[in-house]
């Protein structure tokens, strides 16, 4: 049993540690599309002796999942995952619970947690994950082994979608395109779809630049391109309730199934609009990292390095742009547009972000700076 985790290889040591000798909790943070959920669906297949595939919610008798309902981790929860880790297992030696987005326990919670994380029995794991480390209660942190998963270098994401067949020189794009995303880089090897419409963020942001468009739209094409990956990540969760409740169809008629098929009805209401939310802030994080690409590759021209662009942009383009637009705007573009990405910590209006990030690039552009 082993896992091979390509670009984090401080993470493969101590997650294949764990597999032979396995703590009783596991918190797995880093910025988001550094591969930790990845990692930590591998670990728990591992634990189980399972297949990946049957790391989801319902799949294995002995795994437990929780994730925010709305924008928390509720107490009832953490009530109702304690008490599914708390019998013997039935398939597996142990069991196993997952905490995606442990950052988002409230307070209540977070304390209501600790009683599992100190006295767990003696077959479970428990494998937390977080985007940011800080916002996780000191006490839960502290009773938790920390493995962290700094962001990718494109180098190593390449790696990873050349092992899943990509052409090394297509991967090699990918990875530097991605900007240390790995689920954005996986989205952009499986949909060609999703490369096309970032080569047109690509080519408003450089219009932007160049008095050649307006922002707001910019912000209507660009938000439609992250409204349809919300779409098709809403519908792929209200799918897997349907099956849940096509499968207690065929069970004879009872109150307690009356109960759970409401249970499930309500939850996957919820998870689906869940599910739409982290993709569009997903996607949002994607289309931010694309706008600083542009603009990096605007001073990488100025710099005299055309090698190393890595947008469609054309160089000549590139090359206009700096010869406009002066350095120190464009790096304060870059540090405006920083700004907007790590509010994304918190729920934001998707329009609005994406107006404030265009916003900041149409700044560079203009003769005075304003503050914004």
């Amino acid at each position: 049993m082993t896992l091979a985790l390509p670009g984090q290889p401080r993470a493969e040591v101590l997650l294949n540690a764990g597999l032979r000798e396995p703590a009783h909790a596991y918190l797995l943070h880093g910025p988001a599309g550094t591969g930790k959920r990845d990692a930590a669906r591998a670990f728990a297949a591992e634990l189980l002796g399972c297949d990946v595939r049957r790391i989801v919610p319902g799949s294995h008798p002995d795994l437990a999942m929780i994730e925010p309902e709305g924008e928390s981790l509720l107490v009832d929860q953490v009530h109702e995952l304690s008490g599914a880790l708390r019998y013997r297992p039935q398939e597996a030696v142990r069991r196993v619970g997952i905490v995606d987005e442990a950052d988002r326990l409230n307070r209540d919670a977070a304390n209501a947690f600790l009683k599992t994380l100190e006295e767990p029995p003696g077959d479970v794991v428990l494998i937390l994950i977080a985007d940011d480390v800080q916002r996780v209660l000191p006490t839960v942190r502290s009773r938790c082994q920390p493995i962290a998963f700094p962001p990718l270098a494109a180098g190593a994401i390449a790696a990873r979608l050349t092992a899943t067949g990509i052409d090394a020189a297509a991967a090699q794009r990918i990875g530097v395109r991605s900007r240390g995303d790995l689920a954005f880089a996986n989205r952009l090897a499986a949909d060609a779809s999703v490369g096309t419409w970032i080569d047109g963020v690509e080519r408003d942001v450089a219009a932007l630049l160049t008095d050649g468009l307006a922002e707001d739209a910019a912000v209507q094409r660009t938000y439609a391109g992250i409204k349809a990956v919300g779409d098709a990540a809403e519908a792929e969760a209200q799918l897997v309730t349907a099956a849940q409740l096509e499968r207690l169809d065929k069970l004879p008629s009872s109150r307690e199934l009356d109960r759970e098929r409401k249970r499930i009805e309500t939850g996957g209401k919820t998870t689906a609009s869940r599910r739409r939310r982290r993709a569009e802030t997903d996607m949002m994080r994607a289309v931010i990292a694309t706008v600083q690409l542009v603009i990096r590759d605007v001073l990488v021209v100025q710099a005299d390095a055309p090698d190393r662009v890595g947008s469609s942009v054309p160089v000549d383009v590139l090359a206009a742009i700096s010869e406009r637009v002066p350095r120190s705007r464009l790096e304060q573009a870059l540090t405006g547009v920083d700004d907007v990405r790590r509010a994304l910590s918190q729920p934001i209006n998707g329009p609005l972000a994406l107006a404030a990030v265009y916003a900041r690039v149409g700044l560079a552009r203009r003769r005075e700076a304003v503050t914004a």
